[in-house]
């Protein structure tokens, strides 16, 4: 059996999972400080493991908390540096449509919302167009509570969904090996609903 490390981190539940002859999987609850826990979750792994190999390590790369996937990479990148491991990118959403077939919703911010499709890609609609989704009879699914969604008119069964580190490797163990290979050649990184904002300073610190 091949060692994973699995850290999810892009929404609020969190979690992390270690796939090993000594497994472990702990989650907790965080809007801003994924560290704070994340961090005692992976000594915990770590001393599991001991000095067995890590050879992968599975980052779910959202969509969702651009604050928590980085805090996620910036982590797995430095055990990496340490075991020799490889960190691979995957995308968070993917657990929840694979099983179904189904799109995954969330707020987009702004008053608009991102869909993943089952395809993987991924589109920023108006509430109106996810409604007009609906009427077409498409199986749309949320990461979003129920009220939350009410609140824009949008009315669906399943809601609250949640990606979990242990999702991550169950999605990873079910991938061909070809799909395997493509996403450990992507250099991993946030998935970005919008293209991010970088401000450019009027003038270096040093000028006057």
């Amino acid at each position: 059996m091949t060692n994973i490390l699995a850290i999810e981190c892009s929404g609020a539940r969190a979690s992390l999972a270690l796939h090993a002859a000594t497994s472990l999987s702990r989650a907790w609850t965080s809007l801003q400080n994924h560290d704070a826990f994340l961090f005692p979750a992976l000594h915990e792994a770590l001393e599991n493991l001991g000095t067995s190999p890590l050879p992968l390590i599975l980052v779910g790369s959202g969509p969702g908390s651009y604050g928590g996937v980085r805090v996620a990479l910036a982590a797995a990148e430095g055990i990496a540096l340490v075991r020799g491991s490889h960190v691979v990118a995957v995308p968070s959403w993917a657990q929840l449509s694979a099983k179904n077939g189904c799109s995954i919703l969330s707020d987009a911010r702004r008053g608009e919302w991102t869909l993943q499709r089952a395809t993987g890609e991924i589109e920023v609609l108006t509430s109106e167009a996810v409604r007009q989704l609906l009427a077409q009879g498409e199986d749309i699914r949320s990461v979003e509570q129920e009220e939350r969604l009410r609140r824009s008119g949008i009315e669906l069964k399943h809601t609250g969904l949640t990606p979990t580190a242990e999702g991550l490797i169950a999605y990873w163990l079910s991938l061909p090996r070809e799909e395997q290979e493509a996403l450990s050649a992507v250099p991993a990184a946030p998935i970005y609903v919008r293209a991010p904002h970088i401000t450019i300073p009027k003038r270096k610190p040093w000028e006057f």
